[in-house]
């Protein structure tokens, strides 16, 4: 299903924070946790993730905003300062459409090293993976009226005692009214940056 590295398999571009953010990342030795945001194919329809790193990181977490196939970049980078000695607080992995998939299958590779990712957000992803042992939480959004493929709700691997909430936004108890919501404009909206924002200081809290 990683169809996404053979659409756009060019190596380059993989960052897009530098731009998109408006705001420098902390210091690394000092930020609160690891945020990655992967956007989904066609980066143009995640553009909400650039307000949501330039929030996160002056508020003081290191954010990244990656394309979709940033999922190798960023296991190399947290095995490299888990190598270094310098990987503590918490590890964040929001994902749109592909994104999501791709930050489900980033965490299945930090299994391998012993990382443990703390939150897993997902917007809107179909036939996502099953959630690895080694995330804590994980939370799906998504939408499943007028759409012309189905977004799945996520389910946890064997053995896994990760907690899974998955909350359907065409759902009459949806915390987040849909009108207006489809696929392309899903991180756009005010509402589910809130709620992002909302779980990853939840996260953070601890910290």
């Amino acid at each position: 299903m990683r169809l996404s590295r053979f659409l756009w398999p060019f190596p380059f571009g993989i960052r897009l924070g530098w731009f998109s953010a408006g705001a420098p990342n902390p210091e690394a030795g000092t930020a609160r946790g690891r945020i990655f945001l992967l956007r989904g194919n066609g980066i143009v329809f995640s553009r909400g993730f650039g307000t949501l790193c330039g929030e996160l990181r002056r508020r003081g977490y290191w954010t990244e905003d990656l394309r979709c196939v940033g999922d190798r970049w960023l296991c190399r980078h947290l095995r490299a300062e888990q190598k270094e000695g310098r990987l503590r607080g918490p590890i964040v992995l929001v994902g749109h459409s592909c994104g999501g998939r791709y930050a489900l299958y980033a965490a299945d590779e930090l299994r391998h090293s012993g990382i443990v990712v703390d939150t897993i957000v997902c917007l809107d992803v179909a036939l996502p993976p099953p959630v690895p042992v080694n995330v804590k939480s994980a939370v799906n959004l998504y939408l499943t009226r007028f759409r012309l493929y189905p977004a799945r709700p996520l389910l946890p691997a064997p053995h896994s005692s990760s907690q899974i909430t998955n909350i359907d936004l065409d759902a009459a108890d949806s915390p987040i009214a849909p009108n207006g919501l489809h696929h392309l404009n899903l991180t756009d909206s005010p509402a589910v940056q809130s709620f992002v924002l909302a779980k990853i200081q939840e996260t953070m809290v601890p910290w």
